[in-house]
């Protein structure tokens, strides 16, 4: 133990730590009742959250260094930075995990007869309702929450698609232009000299690449 940290683990050499205040908080999310299957799945779920930024920064080679979760969540630190878009795309990870374990803890409850007791309430209740809260906490837009670095990543996104539409927008251009032009080169012109032959082609391509298409 460390200034009130414990390393339980590691993942991919990076240590998993745990800050004492964790217990802290699941007491205080479990309304401070006596609820061990509450804490579990408390901390379970924290730890889900920082595994989906540590995988993300596995996916990017960002260098995982660290993951901790203590009683304000907890953190995931990379040694090297990432471009705008993939600090954004960590930011989102942990969210996406969250709601990954929404899924699965939902799809578990309709395809499978979960024995129903006390504990078992208090792990689909973490798993579910409280899983959602703090998934949207995590979401407003300030530091040192999630959402200050995840928002952005819509309008570089965004940025992308209307990039992407541009350039298919030139390529299909570019592509009229050549079915035009072979579509002139078809043209009889033997009675024509070299450059009434050249005047016309031209004129026929400036016409048929101006006028406006049927839609």
């Amino acid at each position: 133990m460390s200034h009130g940290w414990w390393t339980i683990a590691r993942f991919r050499g990076a240590p998993i730590r745990v800050h004492w205040t964790l217990l802290v908080a699941a007491v205080v999310w479990s309304r401070f009742t006596f609820a061990p299957a509450f804490w579990v799945a408390f901390a379970l779920l924290i730890f889900i959250h920082e595994l989906g930024h540590a995988l993300v920064v596995l996916r990017y080679r960002l260098g995982l260094s660290e993951i901790a979760i203590h009683g304000a969540g907890g953190y995931c630190r990379h040694d090297e930075s990432g471009t705008r878009f993939q600090e954004a795309f960590v930011a989102w990870g942990g969210v996406l995990a969250q709601l990954a374990l929404y899924a699965v803890t939902q799809l578990t409850l309709l395809f499978v007869d979960v024995p129903r007791n006390e504990h078992t309430h208090q792990v689909i209740y973490v798993f579910t309702e409280a899983n959602l809260w703090i998934a949207a906490l995590n979401l407003i837009p300030f530091e040192p929450l999630d959402g200050a670095k995840a928002w952005p990543m819509l309008g570089m996104l965004a940025a992308r698609w209307r990039k992407k539409a541009t350039v298919h927008e030139a390529n299909t251009r570019r592509r009229s232009v050549q079915d035009e032009l072979r579509a002139l080169e078809k043209l009889d012109t033997r009675a024509e000299t070299p450059s009434q032959k050249t005047d016309r082609i031209v004129r026929e391509l400036i016409e048929r690449t101006t006028q406006p298409k049927d839609r």
